[in-house]
C-alpha cells in the first residue's frame, strides 16, 4: 500500500513541476490576431481605431480605442491613415504589438 502511495505522489510530483516548467517557459510566445484599419485619433500609449471585422475574435467591424506597445512606434503615422495592426490580449483587454501604414 506504501508503495503504491509513493508511486502516486512521484507521478503526481512530476506532472506538477511539467506544468511549471511549460507555463515558465519563454519560448511560448501570445496570441495573435491581425486586423486592418483606419486611424481615428492616436494619443500614445492609446490609439483609436475603425477597425474591420475580425472574424477570429468574434468582432465586427467597429471603432475602438486600443492600448499601444511601448515598442510601436507612430511618428509615421496620423489620422486618417489606412493601417494593418496585430493585437495580443493584455489583462481584460487587448494592445497593439505592431502598427504599419498602409501605401
Amino acid at each position: 500500500m506504501r508503495a503504491i502511495f509513493v508511486s502516486a505522489l512521484t507521478g503526481v510530483l512530476f506532472s506538477l513541476i511539467s506544468l511549471s516548467v511549460q507555463a515558465t517557459d519563454p519560448s511560448t510566445t501570445a496570441q495573435q490576431w491581425q486586423g486592418q484599419g483606419v486611424v481615428q485619433e492616436i494619443a500614445p500609449p492609446k490609439i483609436i481605431l475603425q477597425h474591420q471585422a475580425i472574424p477570429e475574435l468574434q468582432w465586427p467591424a467597429m471603432t475602438m480605442p486600443f492600448a499601444l506597445s511601448s515598442a510601436v512606434d507612430t511618428t509615421a503615422i496620423k489620422p486618417g491613415d489606412s493601417v494593418t495592426f496585430t493585437l495580443e490580449r493584455a489583462g481584460d483587454g487587448f494592445h497593439i504589438v505592431s502598427l504599419t501604414p498602409l501605401n
